[in-house]
């Protein structure tokens, strides 16, 4: 038994090594990508991306996917997050939001998520000032100034938001962790920032894979990114939904996390309504 924990632990610091190695070109962006497999208190993989801001080499953008309805009540067509993510000059991706389906003539909502359909975005969504869903229901704002700048807050400021996503709520606040918790165990997202606002964190942990990548509770996602140096701390929406996407040397977008949508046993991406996506600043 000794001998298996020994052979997995070698595997697992063989593929941290080469993903940190496949995506070491990032740091010219002063981006850093970072794995980390946790054994206990059960086994979970975290992917984390460390942005430097101020280096003007990327910037924060608000990618949402097609409005099928213009002024109707759809604010956005579910999306593969790969063809939401397939200008070349995209970096790096996470998703952002969660939102809903609209009742049918019975009342009733289809929550099977399928590319096209249409859907209601919850929270803020803005892209180049454009608004394109309110704050409110609840969430929190993470959103940007003209700079780059992030802010994590229940509102934004209007007149000098650029771009905006929304989570369900702020998990830390001046390095606190706030006692709104949930203790089930899922895949998460997490959005992150220091007190300046100029350096973030993008986090996804796997979960719902039995010995794979268990998942986390809200509280140790929010342990965990303390830890990373984040000041205060936004929970995106997760479960089948959270997803990382890194460009590698070549420029083609992969996927790096594992996520737990499944159709027959086979792994599915969730078609989204936007994502937040890290460019090139020159673009």
């Amino acid at each position: 038994m000794k001998t298996l924990r020994t052979f997995i632990s070698f595997c697992f610091f063989f593929v941290f090594l080469c993903l940190a190695e496949q995506f070491s070109h990032l740091s010219q962006y002063g981006i850093q990508y970072s794995f980390h497999q946790l054994n206990q208190p059960r086994p979970i993989r975290i992917h984390a991306l460390k942005i430097d801001l101020q280096k003007g080499s990327v910037k924060p953008v608000v990618i949402p996917a097609k409005d099928p309805d213009g002024p109707g009540q759809a604010e956005a067509v579910l999306t593969n997050p790969l063809e939401l993510a397939k200008d070349k000059n995209v970096i790096a991706f996470v998703n952002t939001n969660p939102w809903d389906s609209f009742p049918d003539e019975k009342g009733k909502r289809n929550r099977n998520w399928y590319d096209g359909q249409p859907v209601d975005i919850t929270g803020l969504a803005a892209t180049g000032g454009r608004l394109i869903s309110p704050a409110g229901d609840g969430c929190v704002s993470v959103w940007t100034d003209s700079t780059g700048r992030f802010y994590i807050s229940q509102k934004p400021d209007e007149k000098i938001m650029s771009e905006g996503v929304a989570g369900w709520y702020q998990i830390v606040k001046a390095r606190q962790i706030i006692p709104k918790q949930n203790e089930t165990l899922n895949p998460l997202t997490g959005i992150g920032i220091d007190q300046t606002g100029y350096i973030v964190w993008l986090v996804v942990a796997d979960g719902r894979q039995k010995g794979f990548s268990e998942g986390m509770s809200h509280y140790e996602l929010a342990e965990f990114m303390i830890g990373l140096g984040c000041y205060d701390v936004a929970l995106m929406d997760g479960g089948g939904s959270s997803i990382m996407g890194i460009s590698d040397e070549k420029g083609c977008i992969r996927i790096v996390n594992s996520p737990s949508d499944r159709i027959l046993w086979i792994h599915r991406i969730r078609p989204l309504p936007l994502i937040l996506a890290i460019k090139k600043s020159d673009s």
